[in-house]
């Protein structure tokens, strides 16, 4: 018997929480439609405030009936939001490095076969490669270096010109690879 009190008290606590979210959904609904109306804001301004007004209230709804049955959305809420950040982060990172490959070949800082070096850091080497999201720089000692792209727009660069016989345009060695 008493799991039958039980389910009959969440059963009323739900039937509660669903009646007061209406009755406030309906009152927030009239009282921005009075606003909107004494304000003269259009109808099509208004609109969009309605929605999102009927998504709190409805999620704030959901929340308490879900708490009633031991979820707690909140949780759930918060770890799908950190996923969307990740991707969000690896997008970006990915977008960034692209963006900068195609604006290396636009604006030219430096073309195949030039020397550069990064001020202040042990990163030099002649350009002998670039692809969407790495440059290789050969140093005279063999060694090459993988230099992401965005990296040349965030530190200092010095160039020295290959002469003209070997100087190759990036756009025309863009994704060869050896």
């Amino acid at each position: 018997m008493p799991e039958l009190t039980t389910i009959l008290y969440t059963g009323a606590v739900i039937l509660i929480i669903l009646l007061l979210g209406v009755l406030a959904m309906t009152l927030l609904l009239r009282v921005l439609d009075m606003a909107g109306s004494r304000a003269n804001i259009p109808p099509l301004v208004i609109q969009p405030m309605r929605n999102v007004v009927k998504l709190l209230v409805a999620l704030i709804i959901m929340t308490l009936v879900l708490g009633q049955f031991g979820i707690e959305l909140m949780s759930i809420l918060t770890a799908t939001v950190a996923l969307v950040a990740i991707g969000f982060f690896a997008v970006w990172s990915l977008v960034s490095h692209i963006t900068a490959t195609f604006l290396l070949v636009i604006v030219k800082p430096f073309n195949m076969n030039d020397s550069v070096k990064f001020a202040g850091e042990e990163v030099a080497g002649k350009v002998v490669d670039i692809n969407l999201f790495y440059t290789s720089l050969e140093t005279e000692d063999g060694d090459r270096y993988q230099v992401p792209n965005n990296l040349f727009f965030q530190k200092t660069l010095r160039r020295t010109m290959a002469s003209s016989d070997k100087a190759v345009g990036l756009g025309e060695c863009l994704g060869e690879g050896e």
